[in-house]
């Protein structure tokens, strides 16, 4: 009699291209409904009556999810089996893409956290689907992953606000993307969930088992989260702030400003494909870690010092951008033993990294409120590009988390 986990193991190990496919479609839909805000953000204002704080929630309260919600997410994963609990998260993002468009501003901030709570799913447990089930491809699967993030928002940001012209409005703009959603739970279904392909709930309550060591008690787990803070927290302030930075120091207008932001936002794609290369050269990858901050302190510096050469910092940035939250992700697969470990460390690595990523545009604003300038936000920001040097060179290193 044949054994199933057996063949689980060998189809995990051929990477069948359609299993390939359904992470490539869901990665698309998890950061791709938040930057399809951003097109038609003034539309939407002036539609259900937002003012400037509560349309920022657009794009603030996803973030929020992300930090406050892993460990429910990861919680779900010791309930179900990843792969099921990732196409409830799809379920879930689904009716809020709809909820968000049904009505005015209550329903449009309910439905955007219903989007946070699916997407929060997805963040947390798919890295846990694929150390189980691509073991031999693991930084791989992983760079296109994070590649899809970055392609799902290029995507929607892209192509929200024609699709809004042709139809009746933002609503319709925002509610298209629905059928990409649908077409990924469907795909995912197929691939992971109906031939019970992902990890199976961890058992309880066995005689003589031992308790797992927390990743919480564990230094290398904190190097790894802070690391994605400091990433996150120089991601999140350059994608609120950079049109509005460009324009005050380099005196670009909002056409152009908008541009380097693209710029940033799509040189991230191919950035993150690079790393597993990079990461299969040897097994410590404290030199990557090392780099990534580097290239951030670059892109802060350039910005204080020589903002007329504001392109060459798109682009660093943008490389830069990429590359750290491919090295994120992976480092979360290397670094874990195995795909339950990989579960506990996403819920933590997303908990504090995400929690400090979302207070980084609020303290940049601030700064910029208290001193009428740009100084005093950069230099916070080459500090915390300093610290990512320093916390990166850390979690590089070759040590496992168990």
């Amino acid at each position: 009699m044949r054994d199933p986990q057996m063949d689980r193991d060998q189809a995990g190990s051929r990477l069948p291209v359609l299993a390939l496919v359904a992470v490539v479609i869901v990665g698309l839909n998890l950061r791709g409904p938040i930057a399809a805000v951003a097109p038609v953000l003034e539309e939407i204002s002036q539609d259900v009556g937002l003012t400037s704080t509560t349309a920022g929630l657009l794009t603030t309260l996803p973030v929020l999810c992300f930090a406050t919600l892993a460990p429910i997410a990861a919680a779900l994963g010791r309930r179900f089996a990843p792969a099921q609990a990732v196409a409830l998260g799809l379920v879930v993002m689904i009716v809020g893409l709809v909820l968000r468009v049904l009505g005015g501003s209550v329903l449009l901030l309910v439905g955007t956290v219903v989007i946070g709570v699916g997407m929060t799913i997805g963040n947390v447990l798919i890295p846990a689907v694929i150390k189980r089930d691509f073991p031999d491809r693991v930084a791989w699967v992983t760079a296109i992953f994070t590649g899809m993030l970055a392609g799902g928002a290029a995507l929607t940001a892209a192509f929200t606000a024609p699709v809004s012209a042709v139809g009746d409005g933002w609503r319709f703009g925002l509610v298209s993307w629905v059928g990409l959603a649908v077409l990924g739970l469907a795909a995912w279904w197929l691939m992971f969930v109906l031939p019970e392909r992902s990890l199976a709930p961890a058992t309880t309550g066995v005689p003589g088992a031992v308790l797992p060591r927390s990743v919480w008690r564990q230094p290398m787990a904190w190097a790894v989260s802070l690391m994605l803070g400091f990433q996150a927290t120089l991601y999140y302030s350059f994608t609120s702030w950079l049109p509005t930075l460009l324009g005050d120091e380099a005196g670009l207008g909002r056409a152009i400003a908008g541009n380097a932001m693209s710029i940033y936002q799509l040189l991230g794609i191919p950035a993150t494909l690079v790393i597993p290369a990079l990461c299969r050269r040897r097994a410590d990858q404290r030199w990557l870690g090392v780099l990534l901050g580097l290239g951030w302190v670059v892109m802060v510096g350039g910005q204080l010092l020589l903002p007329g050469w504001w392109l060459l910092w798109a682009v660093v940035g943008g490389l830069t951008q990429g590359a750290g939250i491919s090295l994120v992700f992976t480092l979360i697969v290397l670094r874990a033993r195995d795909a339950s470990t990989v579960r506990e460390l996403s819920a933590m690595v997303q908990t504090v990294g995400y929690g400090m990523g979302a207070s980084g545009p609020i303290v940049v604003g601030a700064l910029n409120g208290a001193t009428a300038g740009w100084v005093a936000p950069l230099l916070f920001l080459a500090a915390v590009a300093v610290a990512l040097t320093a916390v990166g060179a850390v979690a590089g290193s070759d040590r496992a988390i168990d």
